[in-house]
């Protein structure tokens, strides 16, 4: 989700946007819900051991924690159903503006922001098949992968300790930029392939010239050479990435 004083990157766990600082109102209700359902959990946990504790005579142990069971799997349904909840209500009320939602949503396209787009779409919902915005189906999803792609790469590039990373993530990483590259060119196909507006073709074309140059100035790979870079396997790509991050 997107921060709403600075616009930056900011996950569902963190309380505070890690680039400006401003509190993250949907982190904070989140751990406000958990905490009322741990709380509620606790209360019912405490109702069953008293209850399982006066007719221990007659009931044996196992109904207990099988009672203690159940309640812990409904509360985990509750939770996240209530979770859930104000995701349901922003689609809903993205599909009750249609026009509103589409306005915002070109906005983000039309500057180029495909990161704020993919957010916002994310963020609300955004169901692009029987909905009012099936015709951002295709460049919906390459925008997600494009997504994936950009924080990806500046993953590998904004570690403050490179020996650390390098030692024990930097495998990992590295599969995972190599994961999303290849489904951001496998959407990116499809995706071109099944739109109908030369604009969001356009717009499609535009996050795949980005990618390539973030190829071109991350990995010093240019034209047939990063063409050729992206025929490899999945495997190959890695051992091509090691050499140079881990090298750099």
């Amino acid at each position: 989700m997107k921060c709403r004083n600075c616009g930056g990157e900011v996950g569902l766990e963190e309380r505070f946007c890690p680039y400006c600082g401003t509190p993250n109102e949907q982190a904070i209700r989140h751990f406000q819900n958990m905490a009322d359902y741990q709380e509620r959990y606790a209360a019912t946990e405490a109702n069953v051991v008293g209850a399982a504790k006066r007719y221990a005579q007659i009931i044996p142990r196992v109904v207990a924690a099988l009672v203690l069971l159940i309640a812990a799997v409904a509360m985990a349904v509750v939770a996240e159903k209530a979770y859930a909840f104000p995701e349901q209500m922003r689609r809903r009320a993205a599909e009750k503006d249609p026009e509103g939602t589409i306005a915002v949503m070109e906005g983000y396209l039309a500057q180029g922001d495909y990161l704020a787009f993919a957010s916002y779409a994310d963020f609300n919902d955004i169901r692009s098949y029987n909905s009012p915005f099936e015709a951002y189906y295709g460049v919906r999803w390459v925008a997600q992968y494009y997504k994936d792609v950009v924080l990806r790469m500046e993953r590998l590039y904004l570690h403050q300790d490179r020996e650390q990373w390098a030692a024990r993530r930097a495998p990992d990483d590295i599969q995972a930029l190599c994961r999303s590259l290849e489904d951001f060119f496998d959407t990116l196909e499809r995706g071109t392939r099944d739109m109908a507006s030369d604009a969001h073709r356009a717009y499609i074309e535009d996050m795949r010239g980005n990618v390539m140059e973030m190829l071109q100035v991350y990995l010093g790979l240019e034209g047939e050479e990063a063409e050729r870079f992206l025929t490899l396997s999945t495997n190959r790509k890695a051992a091509l990435l090691e050499e140079v991050l881990l090298d750099a």
